[in-house]
């Protein structure tokens, strides 16, 4: 891991342990502090720039991101749920 990818893991959140993936089906396994690009549906953002593993939940100015990381690593997502 590059000294960026350290500086990166700082930012709060909780987080799942790298081996709680299955990564096997992937063609190439990320290891931790390996950037990775997210598709947000609703909220300000269309993706997020992410550090493997992923923060589980982003607060955002007018609500949150709540990650969905079940199965395929292309196809998870970040959903926004605003504030009520």
């Amino acid at each position: 891991m590059t000294w960026r990818g350290r500086k990166y893991l700082d930012h709060p959140g909780p987080r799942h342990e790298p081996d709680w993936y299955d990564q096997s089906q992937d063609a190439i396994a990320l290891a931790p502090g390996d950037r990775i690009f997210i598709r947000c549906q609703g909220g300000p953002c269309a993706q997020r720039l992410e550090i493997f593993p992923p923060r589980l939940e982003i607060d955002e100015r007018d609500g949150l991101y709540a990650l969905f990381d079940d199965g395929p690593r292309d196809e998870w997502f970040y959903l926004f749920v605003p504030n009520e």
